[in-house]
């Protein structure tokens, strides 16, 4: 709860974020006037994550209250537009208990479907946004939920820092050297991945330090030999 866990001092639109970041689902609940106190302020954070959400491709579970009904498309900003589209599942004063036993039956469901088999090798062919095309290899050892190991960028492996894995979805970051003229920098490579249909769906944001880079999107495929 952001009321508990976000202590004095600290960046709560930040802390957020990341918490966000750590999720395999988010629940969003609609009631009768959800959508005029909340959805239309531009600067709402219930709005803000809900489009966080979508963005980052989280399992989205709209729920129903106070015989809510789901919004159109047409009625909600753009940036959480497609919330519209994805089934919802109503909780009624009168059927509390079942209801919401199907929504945590439906919770339970995604977790049971949590890659259980991150540990080994993984491949993937990433084209840069400077044009250079690298074979990487990914190397996974698992302890519960911390990945160690290395990942390789443009072809030299590195090794993984603060590495993560909560339910579908993997973090980690790796670091490499740069020298431009009289300088050295170091660079932050900070992956964040998603299993999809035996895929990990990789987004990889650089911090160089001296440029600004598009984040690279690409997917890695499990070594066969593994």
């Amino acid at each position: 709860m952001d009321v508990d866990d976000i202590h004095p001092g600290e960046d709560f639109a930040k802390k957020l974020d990341e918490t966000e970041r750590a999720c395999s689902a988010a629940v969003v609940v609609i009631g009768n006037n959800w959508l005029n106190s909340r959805l239309n302020n531009e600067q709402d954070f219930v709005r803000r994550e809900i489009a966080s959400a979508l963005h980052a491709n989280l399992q989205i579970f709209p729920v129903l209250i106070q015989g809510a009904k789901m919004p159109q498309a047409v009625d909600l900003p753009e940036e959480v537009a497609s919330l519209a589209h994805i089934q919802a599942i109503e909780i009624r004063d009168d059927r509390f208990q079942k209801d919401s036993a199907d929504l945590i039956a439906a919770l339970d469901q995604l977790v049971r479907r949590a890659p259980l088999g991150w540990a080994g090798t993984w491949q993937a062919t990433v084209k840069y946004s400077w044009g250079d095309v690298h074979n990487e290899t990914f190397h996974f050892e698992v302890d519960d939920d911390e990945v160690t190991g290395t990942a390789s960028y443009v072809g030299t492996p590195r090794a993984i820092y603060d590495g993560k894995i909560s339910g579908p979805k993997i973090s980690f970051t790796t670091k490499s050297i740069t020298s431009l003229g009289d300088k050295t920098y170091e660079e932050k490579h900070i992956y964040s991945g998603k299993l999809v249909d035996g895929k990990i769906a990789f987004r990889l944001q650089t911090d160089t330090g001296y440029d600004s880079r598009l984040p690279e999107l690409f997917s890695a495929v499990r070594d066969a030999a593994t």
